[in-house]
C-alpha cells in the first residue's frame, strides 16, 4: 500500500522544517532538496530519512515542531513528559523509536521561535524533575551556514503493521496506524502563545561546579593529560562551546586522545573525567557503556 496524496500533504505539514537539506538513516546530512517524493519515499520504507527543523527567518530560526529524545527503555519517563506538558495545556505524543527509545513530539498550531519551542520542552522537563538529555531542536540560534540537528521521523514504511517501532502509541500503549496519528496530531496543533508561555517558565539551572580530577604528573590522569594534544587539553578542560552540544564534543576529545596517542584505557579516563564535569553520560545506568562504546569507535575506526 503507498501512502494517499492527503496522508502525505498532512504528514509533510506537521513535520515541515528546513527544505534545501535532509538527515540520512546512517546519521550524515544531505545536502539536497528534500522533495515530497523523498517523504512519500519514506513513508513507503523506500528511504527512512529526519528533518532538520529550525529554519531561518529574518535573522531568527523557527520551527514547527519540538522533540524530547528519551534515549533509554523509560515509557514511563517519557510519560512523564507528556503529563507535564498536558498539565500546562500542551498534548504530546509519544512514538516508540528506531530501538530501545522513546521520542515526545509537540507540533504547533504555526511557527514559533526554536528559543520558545526548546526552552517549553526544557520546562517540562523540569517539572517532571527529568533530566533533558536530548531535546530538539538541540539550538536556539545557528551560525552561517549551519543546519543544527535532524531527527529522525516516524512512521517509516508506514503499512507495515507489525513493527512497533517508529510508531506513536495510543491510549493502551500499543502503536496506531498512521491515520490514526494524522487524525489526533492536527486536532491537537499546540498556539503559539502557549508555546511562549510555558517557554518564560523555564529557568536555567545552576551546574554543580565539579573540579577536574587531580593533574599531578604520578596520577594516571595526569600521565595521560600530558600525552593531550593541546586542543584535547583545553576541550577536556572547557567543556563544549556555546551552541555546540556534549555528545559531539565528547567525541571530539576522543579523536584528540586516540590522535594524542593515547591507549584507550587512558583514553576512557581522560572521557570519564571529562563527562561527569559536563552531564552527558555520568548519571545514565549505562554511562559507562557508552564511554566504552566511544572508545571503540575511534579506536577501529
Amino acid at each position: 500500500m503507498t501512502t494517499t496524496d492527503t496522508q502525505l500533504e498532512t504528514f509533510t505539514k506537521l513535520f515541515r522544517g528546513r527544505k534545501d537539506a535532509y538527515g540520512h538513516e546512517e546519521g550524515r546530512c544531505v545536502k539536497e532538496p528534500l522533495t515530497a517524493e523523498i517523504i512519500r519515499g519514506h513513508l513507503d520504507g523506500v528511504a527512512a530519512i529526519g528533518v532538520y527543523p529550525m529554519v531561518p527567518y529574518q535573522g531568527d530560526h523557527y520551527v514547527v515542531w519540538g522533540c524530547s529524545d528519551i534515549d533509554i527503555d523509560d515509557l514511563p519517563g517519557a510519560k512523564s513528559i507528556r503529563d507535564s506538558l498536558a498539565a500546562a495545556g500542551v498534548v504530546a505524543h509519544i512514538e516508540r523509536s528506531r530501538s530501545k527509545g522513546y521520542h515526545v513530539w509537540v507540533f504547533a498550531a504555526k511557527p514559533v521561535t526554536a528559543t520558545a519551542m526548546r526552552r517549553m520542552l526544557l520546562c517540562a522537563h523540569q517539572v517532571a524533575e527529568y533530566p533533558a538529555r536530548e531535546v530538539n531542536p538541540k539550538q536556539e540560534h545557528l551560525v552561517g551556514s549551519q543546519f543544527g540537528n535532524y531527527v529522525r521521523l516516524p512512521y517509516w514504511d508506514a503499512a507495515d503493521i507489525s513493527t512497533p517501532h517508529r510508531r506513536v502509541l495510543g491510549a493502551d500503549d500499543q502503536p496506531i496506524t498512521l491515520d490514526q496519528f494524522l487524525d489526533v496530531a492536527t486536532a491537537n496543533l499546540t498556539a503559539p502563545e502557549t508555546i511562549v508561555r510555558i517557554a518564560a517558565m523555564w529557568r536555567e539551572p545552576e551546574r554543580p561546579k565539579m573540579a577536574p580530577m587531580m593533574l599531578n604528573g604520578d596520577e594516571p590522569i595526569g600521565e595521560a593529560l600530558g600525552i593531550l594534544t593541546p586542543l584535547g587539553k583545553v576541550i577536556w578542560r572547557d567543556g563544549p562551546l556555546q551552541g555546540k552540544d556534549r555528545s559531539t564534543t565528547l567525541a571530539h576529545l576522543a579523536w584528540e586522545c586516540a590522535k594524542s596517542g593515547l591507549n584507550p584505557s587512558q583514553s576512557k579516563m581522560v572521557l570519564v573525567d571529562a563527562d561527569r564535569r559536563w552531564g552527558k553520560y555520568h548519571m545514565r545506568a549505562n554511562g559507562e557503556q557508552e564511554i566504552d562504546k566511544l572508545v571503540v569507535k575511534v579506536f577501529t575506526t
